[in-house]
């Protein structure tokens, strides 16, 4: 069995990041042996919802005054948010050259239990192996760049349906549903591509170097060639475009070395160590003011902050953008309570609660990647020093979800095989084309499980927390 296991897991790998920029040298991504429980209904009720929770973000990122409220405060204490705010201002006084824009995005959420009772008769929440009917999705954070483990994921259910059979279990097909997230988004790439209109025009990936995340990526560049062969695909560093790229004079078509980009599509630039040189801004700059379609535009990029989705959580905010009161009524359901830590009255309540209940709170930063929230006397640590100065204002805080807990052997290369208890969490996936006006390309592609072990804060599959996992469907 353990050959054929092997054998199975192998398409399901991930760069060393001992060795990583060696392409020879790989293991085999983190994984569950067995799929996590997850309730059908509601695994069904957010890959539904994702269709709205799509548009709802694109307009956003299309309505630069409600950004602006949103970040004004963020923007005077985080330098890396208002070099993004600069270049967004710029090209919208210049005119957007490319009124199309693409955007690929995850919508993570966790099985909330917080609100079962120590006094309920049928569940304990610590040794619960049902769902109970209080578990309710509950939004984590909304992926706007580089969403990553499309790729990745896309064996997993296959991996699962094989392990399970091994073992003895019974289960149906439906049960693990089939998942190809890898293809939906490679579509997304691809109806942008031709919306462009030049099929000598190619599709760009930015990327890092040295890049870890290569063969998540490279699923994604063999699922664009069996959506259309005739895509031209081009890899890419920010130092590279930098050196070989430039826009032709009379129409702003992006060129990389005398090739003409129709899609730039980012796996880097959301981290202020991505822009190691002055340069790399101006050539960020270059390339928004192309006629290039962007995924995701800086604008986009900035509706993904965190800032952002605190504010969402406002009386007003959502339906701002959904007209559909039913529609937004589901959406604000998958909220949790979010405060604002600006130097304000609010912001000084929000302070005091944290105090006062540290262990209730996560404390954001408007940082992506992983690693970058603060967790109980971390907070208040944190907090001590800048709870008078505008520095706060660089974070959110949230109200800490109650994840309900599993049980799980944990798969990762170089370690023992071992029963782990876990927490998991859900993202879906979701691409959306369109301008300010006209919606060209809305759909959901799949989803992903991140699991990881109940004791863990973060749960980062690149910082080495997480384990790649697919939903066991129960009723």
């Amino acid at each position: 069995m353990a050959t054929r296991y092997r054998s199975s897991v192998k398409r399901v790998l991930i760069r060393s990041t001992e060795s990583p920029g060696e392409s020879e040298k790989v293991n085999y991504a983190p994984i569950t042996l067995f799929p996590s429980s997850v309730p059908r209904n509601s695994l069904e009720q957010l890959t539904s919802l994702q269709l709205h929770f799509n548009k709802m973000m694109h307009m956003v990122s299309q309505d630069l005054e409600f950004l602006q409220t949103c970040l004004r405060n963020l923007n005077k204490v985080d330098n890396f948010n208002k070099r993004l705010w600069d270049i967004a201002q710029l090209v919208t006084k210049e005119g957007i050259t490319q009124p199309v824009s693409l955007g690929m995005f995850r919508n993570d959420y966790m099985m909330d239990m917080k609100h079962v009772t120590p006094d309920d008769p049928d569940v304990d929440p610590k040794k619960s192996t049902s769902a109970p009917e209080c578990v309710q999705m509950k939004q984590v954070e909304f992926n706007t760049i580089a969403t990553g483990s499309a790729g990745l994921i896309s064996n997993v259910d296959k991996v699962h349906r094989y392990s399970l059979t091994m073992a003895g279990k019974q289960f149906t097909d439906s049960q693990i549903p089939v998942n190809k997230p890898a293809y939906g988004m490679a579509m997304g790439l691809v109806e942008a591509w031709k919306v462009y209109g030049n099929k000598s025009a190619c599709v760009l990936f930015v990327v890092m170097e040295p890049e870890l995340n290569t063969l998540d990526q490279r699923r994604l560049d063999l699922e664009i060639f069996q959506c259309d062969k005739s895509v031209p695909l081009k890899y890419v560093t920010f130092k590279r475009i930098t050196e070989s790229g430039n826009l032709r004079a009379g129409d702003q078509a992006l060129l990389i070395d005398g090739c003409e980009v129709a899609v730039v599509y980012y796996r880097t630039g959301y981290s202020p160590k991505h822009y190691c040189s002055e340069k790399y801004w101006d050539t960020r700059l270059m390339m928004e003011r192309s006629k290039a379609i962007k995924c995701p535009s800086v604008q986009c990029q900035l509706a993904g902050t965190k800032k952002v989705q605190q504010e969402l959580c406002r009386p007003g905010a959502v339906e701002r953008f959904i007209d559909d009161p039913e529609v937004a009524h589901q959406i604000r359901e998958t909220f949790v309570n979010q405060f604002s830590l600006d130097l304000d009255e609010e912001g000084d309540e929000a302070v005091n609660a944290v105090f006062t209940n540290p262990q209730n709170y996560v404390l954001k930063s408007s940082r992506e990647g992983g690693g970058n929230n603060k967790y109980g006397a971390d907070i208040k640590s944190l907090l001590s020093g800048i709870k008078d100065s505008e520095e706060r204002a660089k974070y959110i805080l949230m109200e800490r979800i109650t994840p309900w807990p599993q049980s799980t052997y944990l798969v990762k290369s170089g370690h023992e095989v071992s029963l782990k208890h876990v927490v998991t969490e859900i993202g879906i996936f979701g691409v959306y084309l369109g301008t300010k006006d006209m919606e060209l390309y809305n759909s959901v592609p799949g989803h992903v499980l991140r699991t990881k072990t109940a004791d863990s804060d973060e749960g980062g599959l690149m910082v080495g927390q997480s384990y790649l996992d697919s939903p066991f469907h129960i009723d």
